[in-house]
């Protein structure tokens, strides 16, 4: 208590100390009660800009930048006490800006802005940049309405390498005018939503993105604002929702708020909690991946996070996000393994906030927990209990990539549980869960069947590794597609793209679409999803498993049906022998295998197929147009 209190002495003298320059320096201006950082242009008056920044417990601010020869007195900030803290000057025009804080007795920062929604990286720090006037994108997306999630199939794609290319031996990271090409091809897919691995900026050139410090800006190389904007809006033109994939649990550690709230401790070695509003006070161990975790249980880093859910709606329009590590958004810094979901902080509050500026937007959470959490901090609760509408369903996932490389372990076989257990799970509906046989964390199925798992598989004689790893691969495209949840692909698997997992630059190959058995591949996709679109039976939450032996002959076979009672038959054939397999239909006549995109005509109520090798079928009613 004593060494609080002369901390407390110490910024009061600093305060007093330059008490003068706040005089000279600024009116009694007041800002809007809901402006809480960044640059401002025309806030106050027409003309100016009002750079704002939140600084708790901090004796003195400035305002610096090229503007003003980066001089820490010219433009002190002024506060009311409250810990905003700003100032309101004529505009500069075009400028690199920052902030200058008084840390401690002893410390000082340089730091960017928190708000800032352009960056420039250089050695001594990473500065916003202020435009010289704002410019004003043409939206044309009035009309649009984002998908319901019953109705969506997901595409996620990294930027860099979904639109990039090795130019000889120099990588050419894709950005977001490239990524407009691709467009064309993801309404050829089918898709209708496109989830973008982190945009915002990082550290470098390089990244997946999991390793935020501007949560306003785009990293540098994907592009400008307005090259976003253009990118959102030829989508919805298109019929695709941009969803974000966004890393709240932690930042990297040259965020301005780290850089002005570094650990500090005292002449004992304890560590001073009450002077840092945004990040843990609990040991670092907590985060696995680097950089330092936010404190979503202090309101001021709640604000903050609502602020940037909110900036990204309303700036861009996307229509929503996907939480990374969602789990380490909800550990109390006091209490990390607290049950339940506050709903004033954490991530309760920051669905609340996206719901409040867009009711329909969509929230997907990536939610694991830590060893020895409380049972009621899981992805199943998550849902029930906050407006987060749906999870990464890691047992579909899991499950179905042992079944494709033909891991047999007796607690995989349950594929009924796998393919259609969401109820089993404890979900209410399908739509609470998104399902996927591969994404950025895993491999994809090709790559692992061929190169990890060809040694143990067997292969029907005559099959080579290549034909075996894509047509496995089909196999858990149709469990995906033709069963209820709401569907997501990796980029890539449209065309059984084999890449190898990394997190380097690694550009999708696009030329193997020329190859005939990755363009056949694509095509079969294309149909599974133009039939999922079509057939309301395939999005519903109605399946039903017909009896067999799994572990014996490896085939699974179902039906699905909707509210009129319109069917899908389906039967799928992990193994590597034929088998003969009988499917009930539930009307005569026309039907069509959308798999193979042949006709049948059915005259009896039940049917014996043989079905090959690694191979499936998908009966929807209909004959081939």
């Amino acid at each position: 208590m004593a060494t609080e209190v002369a901390i407390t002495l110490s910024f009061s003298f600093m305060l007093s100390k330059f008490n003068d320059l706040f005089r000279r320096a600024h009116t009694a201006e007041r800002l809007p009660s809901d402006i809480r950082g960044g640059a401002h242009v025309d806030l106050i008056r027409p003309g100016t800009v009002t750079f704002v920044l939140r600084a708790p417990h901090k004796p003195f601010v400035s305002v610096v930048g090229d503007f003003n020869q980066w001089d820490t007195r010219a433009h002190p900030l002024q506060t009311d006490g409250s810990g905003t803290w700003w100032t309101t000057i004529r505009h500069p025009g075009q400028t690199r800006y920052g902030f200058y804080v008084l840390v401690d007795d002893d410390m000082h920062a340089w730091i960017g802005d928190p708000y800032a929604t352009q960056v420039e990286w250089t050695p001594k720090a990473p500065w916003g940049v202020l435009p010289a006037k704002v410019h004003r994108f043409r939206w044309t997306d009035s009309a649009w309405k984002t998908p319901p999630l019953r109705d969506l199939i997901v595409y996620e794609a990294c930027v860099r390498d979904a639109a990039g290319v090795w130019h000889g031996n120099r990588p050419l990271f894709g950005n977001f005018e490239r990524l407009r090409s691709l467009i064309p091809h993801m309404v050829r897919t089918g898709t209708n939503a496109v989830e973008l691995m982190p945009i915002q900026a990082f550290p470098g050139d390089s990244s997946w993105g999991y390793n935020p410090v501007f949560y306003h800006a785009i990293a540098s190389t994907y592009g400008t604002p307005h090259d976003l904007k253009q990118f959102v809006n030829e989508c919805h033109r298109s019929g695709i929702a941009v969803i974000l994939d966004v890393a709240f649990n932690h930042a990297w550690g040259e965020h301005p708020y780290y850089q002005m709230y570094p650990p500090m401790y005292g002449e004992n070695g304890e560590k001073w909690t009450d002077w840092n509003p945004f990040f843990h006070h609990t040991p670092s161990s907590i985060n696995m991946w680097g950089g330092v975790d936010w404190d979503h249980f202090d309101p001021e880093t709640t604000r903050y996070f609502q602020d940037i859910v909110r900036f990204w709606l309303q700036e861009y329009h996307v229509d929503g996000f996907r939480f990374d590590w969602a789990g380490g958004v909800d550990y109390d810094s006091n209490n990390p393994f607290d049950p339940g979901f506050n709903p004033y902080h954490g991530i309760s509050a920051i669905c609340w906030a996206a719901k409040d500026v867009k009711p329909d937007c969509i929230l997907i959470a990536e939610y694991w927990t830590l060893e020895g959490t409380h049972g009621d901090k899981s992805a199943l609760k998550l849902v029930q209990e906050t407006p987060m509408d749906a999870v990464w369903n890691g047992y579909f996932h899991h499950n179905i990539e042992d079944v494709l490389n033909h891991r047999w372990q007796s607690e995989k076989k349950d594929i009924a549980r796998t393919i259609g257990g969401f109820r089993d799970l404890g979900y209410m509906t399908a739509t609470q869960v998104v399902n996927y046989t591969a994404s950025h964390d895993e491999v994809r199925p090709e790559h692992e069947i061929k190169f990890y798992s060809a040694a143990h598989i067997e292969r029907p004689r005559g099959m080579s590794v290549q034909a075996a790893a894509l047509a496995l691969a089909r196999c858990g495209l149709v469990a995906l597609l033709a069963g209820p949840g709401v569907p997501m692909l990796y980029a890539g698997q449209e065309y059984g793209d084999d890449s190898a997992r990394t997190i380097d630059f690694a550009p999708m190959q696009w030329q193997k679409l020329g190859r005939e058995e990755h363009a056949a591949h694509y095509r079969v996709v294309q149909r599974l999803i133009r039939a999922r679109h079509t057939h309301a039976a395939l999005r519903s939450d109605w399946i039903e498993f017909l009896p067999g032996d799994f572990a014996h002959d490896k085939v699974v076979r179902f039906r699905r049906w909707d509210a009129e009672g319109r069917g899908a038959v389906v039967a799928i054939n992990f193994g590597h022998e034929q088998r003969s397999v009988g499917l009930p239909f539930p009307r005569l006549g026309q039907w069509r295998d959308v798999v193979s995109n042949r006709s049948r005509t059915i005259e009896t109520e039940y049917v014996t197929i043989r079905l090959a090798p690694y191979s499936a079928v998908l009966f929807v009613p209909g004959a081939v147009h």
